[in-house]
Order: structure tokens, then sequence, then C-alpha cells
């Protein structure tokens, strides 16, 4: 009969981005390679930091915690780490890190439940070189810990009626620095946001209400590339803050002042400090038609 235990753990999903390029590029033998070490040294983290490792599936290593500052402290942990082994191995590698408090099954070793697949979930939500976390997370981290945390949106995750607060665990120092003395983290509610696009320029005043950003004529802001939907995203503001929202198939790219990238896919976000948006395709010097978003005084 199996031995089953119900209990609350902070659960840590690492994901290794790219691992499918990796075997097209490299090959079976040296992509399994350089995967495993980095899962190696990923589960060295979480013993580390005092959290036990679960399961180690493909290009994805699951752990557990007793508590959330601990999980916070490993998922920081394992951003670091993973780095350093991206540039000792020569090869671009990054992980992608959800994380999430609750109640779990665990029978015979294996953890099972919503706390699980929540988890999962913030995990398939993070760019590569992202933490992204719970409510439940933030509510149970200590005052040091929660100065490392922004709200970032709120999504919605299956099997949950209501949207669900997600945040962004920073692990960068230099992250952390600029969300704390940057005048722009605070709400905009003076300032006009300004875009800018090839010879253009847009202005977003808060008294507007929103600018529709595509392909069509019918847009706002028209952006002449085949990459864009025909209506591809919006910019609203909305309780103090400018919000992006995508609506496209080939999604959008952000890339903020700090110099950290995002994908949106169906998603939103707070547009915070200045930046760049990539309709369609990722903010490059190859690509030609990228916006440029900054906040002036109204």
């Amino acid at each position: 009969m199996p031995n089953t235990v119900h209990q609350d753990y902070a659960i840590v999903f690492a994901d290794i981005v790219d691992s499918t390029r990796m075997y097209e590029s490299l090959g079976d033998n040296r992509a399994k390679q350089l995967i495993t070490e980095l899962e190696n040294e990923i589960s060295r983290v979480v013993k580390l930091t005092g959290g036990d490792v679960v399961e180690v599936i493909g290009d994805e290593v699951m752990s557990r915690y007793d508590n959330a500052n601990d999980a916070a402290t490993g998922a920081c942990r394992i951003q670091e780490r993973v780095d350093v082994y991206s540039k000792k191995s020569g090869m671009p590698m990054s992980a992608r890190i959800g994380l999430h408090f609750g109640s779990v099954i665990i029978e015979d070793g294996r953890m099972y439940g919503d706390s699980v697949n929540v988890a999962a979930r913030m995990a398939s939500i993070a760019q590569a070189q992202q933490i992204i976390t719970t409510e439940q997370v933030v509510q149970n981290l200590s005052d040091e810990n929660r100065q490392l945390v922004r709200r970032f949106d709120k999504v919605k995750v299956k099997g949950k009626q209501e949207r669900m607060i997600i945040y962004d665990l920073l692990w960068r120092k230099e992250d952390v620095t600029f969300m704390h003395t940057s005048p722009l983290t605070q709400s905009h509610t003076a300032k006009m946001l300004v875009l800018k696009y090839v010879d253009k320029i847009y202005r977003l005043p808060p008294t507007q209400g929103s600018i529709r950003i595509g392909r069509d004529s019918s847009n706002e802001l028209v952006v002449s590339t085949t990459a864009a939907s025909r209506t591809h995203a919006v910019i609203e503001f909305n309780r103090g803050k400018y919000v992006l929202s995508d609506i496209s198939t080939n999604g959008t790219y952000v890339k903020t002042q700090n110099q950290q990238s995002l994908y949106l896919r169906r998603e939103t976000i707070p547009l915070l400090g200045d930046g760049k948006i990539g309709v369609g395709e990722k903010v490059s010097t190859d690509n030609q038609h990228i916006i440029i978003y900054e906040f002036q005084e109204g």
C-alpha cells in the first residue's frame, strides 16, 4: 500500500531553455552531456540551499523546500549557477524557474496536486533567466526577501476561477538596485507614455485610455511588418500604470532599460521605465520595426 502524506511545501521547477535547439545544433551526445551536467549543478544547489530534488525529467529539475524563504534563495542561486556554467562551458545556456507554495500530496517520494501544477505553470510563464512566483510565496517571505519581488502580471491558470497575481523574483543585484532606486518604478499617473516608431511619435496621456498597435490601418499605431497581426497589441492606462497586452499570433517582445527580455503571448505586463517593443519579432539591431517607449512629464 502506498505511503501517502499531505504537507505544505514550496515547489520549484527549473527548466533548461532551448534544449531542443541544442540537440539539433550539437548532436545528441554533446547536448545530453551539457544538459546532464547542468542538471547536476542545479541539483547540488538545491541541496546546498536546504531543498530536496524530487525528480529530474528531460530538461527539468523539480525540487521542494520546507519554507518559501529557502526556496526563493535556492531559485536565485540556481540562476546564478546556470549563468556561471554557461560561461564556463562556452555554450549559451539558461533556465526559467517557477515557484509556488502550497499543500501537496507525497506518495512514494513523488509529489502531486494543484500546487505542483501551479508551480509548473509559473515555470512555463517565465522567460530565460527569469523566476516567476505567486502571491502565496510572497506572503510567506521575510521582509528582506520580499524586497526582491515585484508584481509582474495577473494570469489565468487552468483550474482557477480567478486570475492569479504573479511576481518576478529578481536574482541579479543590478535588477534589485534598479527597482529600488529608479523613480520610474513608481506610479506614472503624472507622466505621459511616448512611443517612437520609425519617424513617427505617438503620445498616450493617462486620460486617453488606450492605443492599438498592429498592421491594419485601423490601429492608432500602424506597423509595417508582416510579423505583426492585423491588431497585434494594446497599451492602456489602468489603475495608475500603463499596461501592454499582447493579442497576436506571433507574440510581443519587450526589452526593458535594465536589459531584461520578456516574451508575451496573449499575456499582459505593466511597462516600467523606458524600453523597446518588438512586434512579432525579437528586439535586435536587425529589427527595423522596433517601437521605443519612454515616459515624459505630462
